[in-house]
C-alpha cells in the first residue's frame, strides 16, 4: 500500500481545506462531533483571529485521505513559565475563552492515525517554533493505539463519567434504578416535594435559543455568587456556542433541554450529540434550597428524556465530582498529554518541582 504523505496548508486556503474536510466526512462514518466540519468551521470563524492555525491534510496516491487542524496556543503556560505551543484540533484557545474540547479527533481512517501521527512527528520536528505539542481531549483508547513515546509525567488520564442508556433499555429497566440506593431515595423525595414540573426539548431554533439564555443566566449567577467569571464572560465562547445552536439544532447534533415548576426555571442543560452519545457540555441551575436539589433534577429528568429519545449514553464529560460519580453508572477516559521539546527553561522548572517536593518531605517528616 502507497506510504501517506502530510502537507502544511496555511491559513489563506482555509476555505479549499474545508471543502476536503467536508468531502472526507462524508466517506467516513461515524465522525466525531468534534472533528467533524460544521464544528471545525464553527470554531474557525470564532478563534481563527484569535489563534495562528493551519491544516495538515494527509493524502495517498495524490489524493486526500485525511485532515486535521493544527493550531498555535496563546497565552499557554507550564507552570508559571509561558510556552510555545501546538495543538491538534480546536484546542489551544486563553483559559478564559477555551472551548474545553472533549472527544477530540482526528478525520483520518482510524487504520490510517498510527501512520499519520508518526508522519506528523517527523514534519514537525523540523518545525524550531513549537515547545510542546499537545494533544487534548482524545479518547485514552484512540491515543494509546498511536504508540507514542510519552513519558508518564506529560499524561494526564481523567475519568468520564457516564450514566449507559443502552444498557438499561436492554435489560428493560427504568432509568431510576440504574442509580444506587441513596440517590434513588433522594431523587424520589425531591420529585415529590417539587410536584408539578414541566420539561421542554428544544424542537426550534428559536426554542433552543430562549433555553440557551435562561441556562447563561443561571450559570452566570451561580459562579459570579462564588467570585467567579462563568464560563459566559467570555463573548467569543458565548457567540461561538450561539453560532453552533443555528447549526446544529436543526441536524439533531445539539440538545436544550429546560425544566420549569410553574413559571419558574428550575434548571437547564446544553448537550452535543456525538455518535448517538449525549455529552453533558453545560448546564445551570437555580440556587440549592434547603434539601432540594435542582441541579440533580435537572440532570435527571434530561437523562430520561434522552433514554427516551434512543440515544445510548448520557455523558458527563472529564472529572469525577461527586455528582457526576452519583448521576452515572459507568466511565471511560479522556486523556491530555503533550510531547515536551528539550528546553532550558524546562530543565529548570523540573529542578525546582523537585526542590519543593523534596522540602514539602522534608516538612511532612519534621511535622511527624
Amino acid at each position: 500500500m502507497e506510504t501517506l504523505s502530510l502537507h502544511v496548508r496555511e491559513k489563506d486556503q482555509t476555505q479549499d481545506c474545508l471543502q476536503i474536510w467536508r468531502t472526507l466526512e462524508a466517506q467516513l462514518d461515524a465522525v466525531p462531533l468534534m472533528c467533524s466540519a460544521v464544528w471545525t468551521s464553527t470554531w474557525i470563524e470564532h478563534f481563527g483571529d484569535l489563534l495562528p492555525y493551519s491544516f495538515v491534510v494527509a493524502s495517498r496516491n495524490n489524493a486526500p485521505c485525511g485532515i486535521c487542524l493544527l493550531t498555535q496556543g496563546v497565552e499557554q503556560f507550564d507552570g508559571p513559565l509561558p510556552i510555545k505551543t501546538l495543538h491538534l484540533g480546536t484546542a489551544g484557545e486563553p483559559a478564559t475563552d477555551s472551548v474545553c474540547v472533549e472527544y477530540n479527533s482526528l478525520l483520518i481512517p482510524p487504520a490510517d492515525q498510527p501512520a499519520f501521527m508518526q508522519a506528523l512527528l517527523e514534519l514537525l520536528a523540523d518545525n524550531p517554533t513549537w515547545d510542546s505539542l499537545y494533544f487534548d481531549g482524545f479518547a485514552s483508547a484512540e491515543l494509546e493505539e498511536w504508540n507514542l513515546s510519552l513519558p508518564d509525567t506529560s499524561v494526564r488520564k481523567i475519568e468520564s463519567r457516564y450514566f449507559d442508556l443502552k444498557l438499561i433499555r436492554e435489560e428493560e429497566r427504568e432509568v431510576i434504578s440504574g442509580f444506587g440506593y441513596s440517590t434513588r431515595k433522594n431523587l424520589r423525595k425531591n420529585m415529590k416535594t417539587y410536584g408539578n414540573l414541566t420539561t421542554e426539548w428544544a424542537e426550534s431554533i428559536e426554542q433552543a435559543e430562549s433555553i440557551f439564555a435562561d441556562l447563561v443566566t443561571l450559570h452566570q449567577t451561580r459562579w459570579e455568587k462564588e467570585g467567579e467569571p462563568g464560563s459566559y464572560a467570555s463573548q467569543r465562547f458565548t457567540n461561538f456556542h450561539k453560532a453552533l445552536i443555528r447549526k446544529l439544532i436543526p441536524t439533531g447534533q445539539m440538545g436544550l433541554f429546560r425544566v420549569k415548576i410553574e413559571d419558574e426555571v428550575i434548571g437547564c442543560v446544553q448537550v452535543l450529540i456525538d455518535r448517538n452519545r449525549v455529552l453533558c457540555y453545560q448546564g445551570g441551575s437555580a440556587e440549592y434550597c434547603g434539601k432540594l436539589s435542582p441541579g440533580v433534577i435537572t440532570d435527571f429528568l434530561c437523562i430520561e428524556e434522552c433514554f427516551q429519545r434512543g440515544f445510548d449514553a448520557y455523558d458527563f464529560l472529564a472529572g469525577n465530582s461527586h455528582h457526576k460519580q452519583k448521576m452515572s453508572t459507568h466511565h471511560s477516559y479522556l486523556t491530555w498529554a503533550q510531547i515536551q521539546r528539550p528546553r532550558w527553561k524546562f530543565t529548570a522548572l523540573n529542578a525546582l518541582r523537585k526542590i519543593k517536593q523534596t522540602m514539602n518531605l522534608i516538612r511532612k517528616a519534621d511535622q511527624e
